[in-house]
């Protein structure tokens, strides 16, 4: 069996179907698999040379949104890294 089979076969963490409209902090950074703290400091820092940008987010009330749709597009375009 190939490798890409078996990555084919392994279903997706996150149904990003099945979430809804809008993200808090905490179910966002539980879907991600990163911390609360990643998360606000990626949002305050910006854009840093040869870091990982934050996910796009929303304000509503004064309180931090994440769009499943932009936080799929967001994975989806992170950069892959070889390591040799």
């Amino acid at each position: 069996m190939t490798v890409s089979r078996r990555v084919a076969d392994i279903p997706p963490a996150v149904g990003w179907d099945s979430l809804p409209l809008l993200l808090d902090e905490k179910k966002t950074s539980l879907a991600l698999g990163v911390s609360l703290s990643y998360l606000r400091k990626a949002r305050g820092e910006g854009t840093h040379h040869k870091r990982t940008p934050a996910p796009p987010f929303v304000r509503v009330g004064g309180r931090i949104f994440y769009r499943p749709s932009d936080l799929k597009e967001w994975v989806d375009n992170l950069a892959s890294r070889q390591v040799i």
